[in-house]
């Protein structure tokens, strides 16, 4: 899948993080990936999918559902 975050739209909830620890976060505690990329392909998975419906400021994108 690739998944996109948008860290101009988040607020910091930590909501995204209990989901998946992929969700990293900065000094500001806005979201972010490990690799500092705000675009991250990856296997499928349940809980990035829910990370993104849950999302209260849809800081979080599923840009695709690759096979």
């Amino acid at each position: 899948m690739i998944i996109e975050i948008l860290p101009e739209q988040c607020i910091a909830c930590g909501l995204c993080h209990t989901y998946n620890k992929v969700f990293d976060y900065d000094i500001d505690g806005l979201v972010r990936f490990e690799n500092d990329e705000t675009v991250l392909e990856i296997p499928s998975d349940p809980s990035l999918t829910q990370a993104a419906k849950t999302c209260p400021t849809h800081a979080i994108k599923i840009k695709s559902e690759l096979t």
